[in-house]
């Protein structure tokens, strides 16, 4: 017989994860971004970052291999990919679930924001005095990859609601839209590894909340692929 703790706790655990072990891929996530934040304050792109973004960069798919890329960028890893988590569960009256990708993408996206303004990491091009092959052009600080934090920070959203044979996908997503930013040349191996950190980071915070804060901001996992606000 479950005690009313114990039902919360069930529902906030509907993914098949503790509140414990979320805390345990917290601490990691943060030691990520700890390392990658130390590993871009230089402004330097050499060692096995270096190796690993030459590898991916100098693939060569052609044009169709780039626009590609570009659509999985900007598909995957940007506002049209929080527009499509926000608005597709609203069309079906997924109330809940589209209230918490939309401050999953907002928190995210502030923290990658100021983050980006204290690190001022310059772009691979600059870093590498062009040489490389850039297939898209990006200003801006590179550190952490905001396509990367948001794709991370949405496919992890979605994992809490999918089949467990279908969680793929959202590896696939954050992957994908790595390497795609890699490929286009305007991120560093570290930038990326950043922004999977602040969206793995975001989620986690998220589900550690105590659940009558989440319940009350309706952001709580009860009830959240049901009509009910």
């Amino acid at each position: 017989m479950y005690t009313n703790r114990d039902s919360k706790e069930k529902a906030e655990d509907r993914d098949g994860y503790s509140q414990r072990t979320y805390l345990i891929m917290f601490v990691i996530a943060l030691v990520i971004f700890i390392a990658t934040t130390l590993m871009a304050w230089p402004h330097k792109l050499d060692g096995w970052q270096l190796s690993v973004f030459r590898e991916i960069n100098n693939l060569n798919f052609g044009s169709t291999g780039t626009t590609i890329a570009k659509w999985v960028s900007e598909g995957l890893g940007a506002g049209y990919a929080i527009a499509a988590c926000v608005l597709i569960p609203l069309f079906f009256k997924r109330f809940k679930l589209a209230w918490r990708f939309f401050v999953i993408a907002g928190g995210t996206t502030a923290v990658f924001y100021v983050i980006k303004k204290m690190v001022n990491e310059p772009r691979p091009i600059a870093m590498l005095h062009g040489n490389l092959h850039q297939r898209v052009v990006e200003t801006g600080p590179g550190f952490p990859s905001g396509h990367e934090t948001a794709a991370t920070a949405l496919a992890l959203t979605l994992w809490i609601i999918l089949p467990s044979r279908w969680r793929w996908i959202c590896a696939v997503w954050c992957l994908t839209v790595a390497f795609s930013r890699l490929y286009l040349g305007v991120h560093t191996p570290g930038d990326v590894f950043g922004g999977f950190a602040i969206g793995y980071m975001a989620v986690c915070f998220l589900r550690l909340l105590p659940h009558k804060f989440l319940k009350k901001v309706r952001l709580d996992t009860e009830h959240m692929l049901s009509p009910d606000w």
